[in-house]
């Protein structure tokens, strides 16, 4: 009977299989295949971008190769000192979440379509992902070119290309299952991102063509060195910080508080945005894979267990089921509540470093701490996700201990000695805590000394009654080895849970004291809070900014003033000429410029000029003549004026 029973769950098993690869159709589009040929239009549009780019100087490669300043290194994304586009650079990165995500699971392993030995996996785990960034790099050249409008036209191109794609992939040969609903909706945060992304480009098209019609409403798109927040900070740094408000709504006290002194950067934002949609992924296959793995543990189960645990067996895999699925959400909520307080803590940790308050110390060197700091962003994603599968194990343990320890004894009868075994554990912890208090209330009254003064918050501490003191730590040396066997095991329950709880917040090490630097996630957070207040530092941004103001004006000032002098120079040589010409007219016909045009002057022209300079020169010695006293230069100029004319 129980080979009969087997037999025909595996026939049903097989009749399913058998339907669902019949089911299964062709599609249209090949994802592996679009992400490949993508590299074609993605590696043309960087190269035309990085040509419209223009370098700041020349290389040595330049007389032989005619580049002048083209062909610029373009700039994705600044993780750093980046305050605008934020969100749409959010968006970019939330368009690549999906297929990021799929690199972990196997229609992604062979993702360059070869067998790869096992020692090439993680080479090829990197090809694989150098790929899709060069498939997205477009999105963020586009968002940071200075040519407004050729990036934005070919970002709006590109952005609805995929759009397409990924639109006609997602519902192409889906049938309305459950299975299929959760694997419709795996793509939806990358489908919204690249929406998102089409409308901001066409934005940015749209404004850069009526700023062109208008020049007067331009724009600069280059950042400023010292943003306006910081300003503000700046001001409140000399002129005091506002008092918080004691009247503010739960809202602004419990949860967040805008500060206008500060501003997230772009790294923060596309840090969130792309943990929140991973772990959204993540939250789905969770909930698609779950039922599979519970159904091929039923059938494992029922082949290798005896017929008559049959219906335990099945009741106790509903039971895992139910806990496992209702364990899911608590662990979702509280990975989101870490990410949007994973914002508070650098929030908090940075205004910190601003002020010198801050107890990080760097004990690594530069390369180290900046090369943590390019870990960061993808870091927190693993993190994240590691930490919810743990809050995932933790809560269902959890229920699984409510449930065989209470709900299931309750409803078969045993509610009484449940609450019987109950109250001697909780009497044992008072009765243990008890001790504790006992022992501190003892030093308080009678083990330490009076007050030195009666002010003092404390009791100095030193002993006082000493013969009382040394009884009573011999006596309650014995039960102090019974009480360190529950405080150890409480105090290895304690980092189970904790450790468990906090693995996702890499803000907080997992080691003590002392043992920080082995804990890469938060040496990884620390590198990232240094880099960014050492290239974000109000004060030394606002110093920067008066020297390159000061060298600015002194270069506007030391132009004017030489500007002025060769004004003045040219107008005294130009005096100098005309004196010199009117009294050697003959010069005239002399000088590089007459002698340049004069081959195309006709002979009346030339006669004419001749004619004009003997009045020039006739007029002038008129008044020479009248104030001169030898008569015989008057004559001897008089003759050379004839002769000359």
């Amino acid at each position: 009977m129980m080979e009969s029973a087997t037999t025909s769950r595996l026939l049903v098993n097989a009749n399913e299989t058998t339907q669902s690869t019949a089911d299964t159709c062709m599609k249209s589009i090949r994802m592996d295949l679009f992400v490949h040929v993508s590299l074609i239009p993605a590696v043309l549009i960087t190269v035309l971008l990085s040509y419209v780019q223009r370098r700041a100087s020349l290389l040595k490669t330049t007389d032989k190769l005619p580049l002048s300043k083209k062909f610029g290194i373009v700039v994705p994304v600044n993780f750093i000192s980046s305050y605008s586009n934020r969100w749409s650079f959010g968006a970019a990165c939330g368009a690549t979440a999906t297929t990021v995500f799929l690199l972990f699971f196997n229609e992604y392993s062979n993702y360059f379509n070869f067998t790869a030995p096992p020692w090439a996996k993680a080479l090829v785990y990197l090809l694989s992902a150098l790929e899709v960034a060069m498939d997205y790099y477009p999105f963020f050249a586009c968002l940071s070119t200075e040519n407004r409008i050729l990036g934005s036209s070919l970002g709006f191109c590109y952005a609805v290309c995929w759009f397409c794609v990924q639109l006609a992939d997602m519902f192409e040969c889906q049938k309305i299952t459950q299975a299929s609903t959760i694997l419709l909706l795996t793509p939806v945060p990358s489908l919204v991102c690249c929406l998102f992304l089409i409308g901001r480009f066409l934005h940015i098209l749209v404004k850069t063509m009526l700023a062109l019609r208008r020049p007067e409403e331009k724009q600069e798109h280059e950042e400023p060195l010292l943003p306006k927040h910081l300003t503000h900070y700046l001001n409140y740094l000399l002129k005091g910080f506002p008092e918080i408000d004691s009247k503010r709504c739960w809202l602004k006290q419990k949860i967040y508080t805008f500060d206008p002194s500060f501003k997230f950067p772009t790294r923060m934002i596309v840090t969130a945005v792309l943990c929140l949609i991973c772990l959204y992924n993540f939250f789905l296959v969770d909930l698609f894979v779950s039922p599979k793995a519970v159904k091929g543990l039923e059938h494992w189960a029922l082949i290798t267990i005896n017929l008559s645990y049959e219906n335990r067996t099945i009741w106790v895999l509903n039971l895992l089921k139910d806990s496992w699925f209702y364990a899911t959400f608590p662990a979702a909520f509280t990975s989101v509540i870490y990410i949007l307080h994973l914002l508070s803590c650098y929030r908090k940790q940075m205004k910190k470093l601003y002020k010198g308050t801050s107890d990080i110390s760097r004990q690594s060197k530069p390369p180290v701490i900046l090369a943590a700091s390019i870990r960061y962003t993808g870091n927190q994603i693993a993190y994240l996700l590691w930490g919810y599968f743990l809050l995932h194990i933790l809560f269902f343990l959890i229920s699984l201990m409510i449930t065989f320890w209470f709900i299931i004894p309750i409803q078969e009868g045993r509610g009484i000695i449940i609450l019987q075994g109950l109250g001697y554990t909780v009497l044992g912890i008072v009765i243990m805590v008890g001790v504790i208090v006992i022992q501190i209330l003892a030093s308080q009254f009678f083990f330490l000394q009076d007050k030195i003064n009666p002010k003092d918050k404390s009791k100095p501490l030193a002993i006082n009654n000493r013969r009382a003191f040394q009884n009573f730590s011999y006596f309650f040396m014995f039960y102090s080895a019974i009480l360190g066997f529950g405080a150890c095991l409480i105090r290895i329950m304690l980092n189970v849970f904790l450790g468990s709880w906090l693995l996702a917040r890499i803000d907080r090490p997992l080691f003590p004291r002392g043992y920080e630097g082995a804990d890469m996630g938060y040496s990884t957070w620390i590198g990232m809070l240094l880099v960014d207040f050492h290239h974000t530092n109000p004060v030394a941004l606002s110093f920067c900014h008066l020297l390159l103001h000061d060298l600015s004006t002194s270069k506007q000032l030391k132009s004017t003033d030489a500007l002025h002098d060769c004004k003045k120079k040219q107008r005294k040589i130009k005096w100098h000429l005309a004196y010199t010409l009117i009294n050697n007219p003959v010069l005239i016909l002399s000088r590089k410029q007459h002698n340049c045009s004069s081959s195309s002057l006709s002979l009346r022209q030339q006669m004419l000029e001749r004619i004009r300079i003997c009045a020039v020169h006739s007029h002038f010695h008129k008044q020479t003549l009248a104030l001169a006293d030898n008569d015989t230069e008057a004559s001897t100029t008089e003759s050379l004026d004839h002769y000359f004319c």
